[in-house]
C-alpha cells in the first residue's frame, strides 16, 4: 500500500540539514580560535549546543525508512539490493573524489604506485575519515540491520514504548563506556573504529530505534508534542545553557581535551538531542498546516527541491567550506569583530552552494546516482519498458 507523503517531513529534512551545515561552518572558525582564551572558550560552548544536528539526521533517516516499510510488503534482498545501490554509489564517488582534492595535504604520497592508492582508498572506504562521509558509513551500517529492526518493531507492536526505553538505556550506556572507560584503555592495537567509534552505527542505537517508534505513532507523538510545546521549549532553552556550562566545566575544570569535551557521545547529549528533535518535528509540523491554509507556494517548493537534495547537500558541503576555512576566514582573524559577524554568512554560503551544486547533480542524468538519486535517463528506460511489455504481452 502506497504511504501518503508527509510533507512535513521535507521541512524537518532540510532545517536538520542547515543545522548540520552550521555546526560544520562553525567548526571550521572555531580552528582559528586561540586555544584557551575565554572567546574561545565560549565560542566552544555555544558550539557544543548547537552539536545536536546528527543526531536528528540519523532519527530523520530512520523515521522515513521505517514509515516507507512499516505497513507494506518487505523482502529483505531487494531493500539491500537498492538502498546499497543508492548509498554505495555516492560513497565510493566521493570518497575517491575526496582523495583526490586533498591528495597534496592528507595523502600526498596517492599516486606513488597502484598499491598505495587502493590502500588509501580502501582505509577511507572501511573508516568513513574523510571530511563528514562517517555518515554514509554509518547508513551503511543501518541498512543492514534494519530488517532485523523492523521485524522487531512489527513483532512487538505493543511494546514500542518499551523498545524505546530499552534503546535509550542501551545509548546511555554506550555513551558512558566511551565517555569515560574507553579514555583510561590502551587502544593503540584497536581497530580503527572502536575507537573512533563515530563511524559506528552502534553508538547512535537509540536515534535510529525513536525514528523507527516515532513513525510508528507519528499522529499519536505529534499531538503529544503540540500539547507540550511550551514545556520542552523551556526545557531546550534550559538545555542549551547547560550544554554550554557543561563544556566550560568539563574543559576549564575537568581538563577535558577539546575533542572530548565536545563530542556528542557524551550521556548528556541524548536527553537534549531528544528535545531538539522534538522540536524539529513540531516545526514541521507547524510548516505544513501553514502550507495547507496557504497553498502551494515559492517557499514550499523550494522546501521540496532542498528536501529532496539535501543528501548531495551534505556530500558536497566538504567543497564549499574547504573555501571559507582556505581563502576567507584567515583574512579576518586579525578582525575580531568581523570575524564573528561574518559567521552567518558564511553559513549560508556553505548552505546554497551545495545545495545548487546538488541540485545540478540531481537534474543531470547518471550524475545523479553521485548523490543518492536514481536517474531520470533509468526511470524514463524503465517506463518505457513497462509501456512495451503492456502493449506486448506475448513479447
Amino acid at each position: 500500500m502506497k504511504k501518503k507523503h508527509l510533507y512535513e517531513i521535507d521541512f524537518m529534512r532540510t532545517f536538520i540539514m542547515f543545522g548540520v551545515i552550521s555546526v560544520h561552518t562553525v567548526s571550521t572558525y572555531n580552528g582559528y580560535l586561540s586555544d584557551g582564551r575565554m572567546g574561545s572558550v565560549l565560542f566552544s560552548a555555544f558550539h557544543a549546543s548547537i552539536e545536536v544536528t546528527r543526531m536528528a539526521f540519523m532519527f530523520i533517516t530512520g523515521f522515513v525508512l521505517f514509515f516507507v516499510y512499516y505497513r507494506r510488503d518487505f523482502h529483505v534482498l531487494n531493500f539491500w539490493k537498492k538502498r546499497f545501490t543508492l548509498v554505495g554509489i555516492p560513497y565510493l564517488f566521493w570518497n575517491l573524489f575526496y582523495l583526490f582534492f586533498i591528495k597534496d595535504v592528507y595523502s600526498p604520497g596517492l599516486f606513488s604506485s597502484f598499491k598505495t592508492f587502493m590502500t588509501l582508498l580502501w582505509e577511507s572506504l572501511s573508516r568513513g575519515n574523510l571530511f563528514y562521509i562517517y555518515y554514509v558509513l554509518v547508513t551503511l551500517q543501518f541498512y543492514l540491520v534494519f530488517p532485523i529492526m523492523l521485524f522487531v518493531l512489527r513483532k512487538f507492536e505493543k511494546r514500542h514504548p518499551q523498545i524505546f526505553v530499552w534503546s535509550a538505556l542501551l545509548q546511555l550506556l554506550i555513551m558512558s563506556l566511551i565517555t569515560f572507560a574507553v579514555p583510561k584503555l590502551d587502544t593503540a592495537d584497536w581497530p580503527y573504529l572502536l575507537v573512533h567509534s563515530g563511524s559506528l552505527m552502534l553508538p547512535y542505537v537509540c536515534y535510529f530505534a525513536a525514528g523507527g517508534v516515532a513513525a510508528c505513532h507519528y499522529q499519536a507523538i505529534g499531538e503529544f508534542i503540540d500539547r507540550h510545546i511550551r514545556l520542552m521549549v523551556i526545557l531546550f532553552a534550559a538545555g542549551f545553557f547547560i550544554m554550554s556550562g557543561h563544556y566550560i566545566l568539563v574543559r576549564t575544570f575537568l581538563q577535558y581535551s577539546y575533542s572530548m569535551a565536545i563530542s556528542v557521545q557524551q550521556p548528556i547529549y541524548l536527553p537534549y538531542a531528544m528535545l531538539y528533535i522534538g522540536l524539529v518535528m513540531f516545526l514541521g509540523r507547524i510548516w505544513d498546516r501553514h502550507r495547507k491554509k496557504r497553498g502551494e507556494g515559492l517557499f514550499n517548493r523550494f522546501i521540496q527541491i532542498a528536501s529532496k537534495a539535501s543528501f548531495g547537500t551534505f556530500l558536497i558541503q566538504p567543497i564549499p567550506i574547504y573555501v571559507v576555512s582556505q581563502l576567507i576566514v584567515p583574512r579576518l582573524t586579525g578582525h575580531p569583530w568581523l570575524f564573528y559577524l561574518s559567521l552567518p554568512m558564511a553559513v549560508l554560503f556553505v548552505y546554497f552552494s551545495s545545495m545548487l551544486l546538488a541540485v545540478c547533480f540531481l537534474k543531470t542524468p547518471v550524475l545523479s546516482y553521485c548523490i543518492g538519486v536514481r536517474s531520470k535517463l533509468f526511470q524514463r528506460f524503465k517506463k518505457l519498458k513497462k509501456i512495451e511489455a503492456t502493449e506486448n504481452p506475448q513479447s
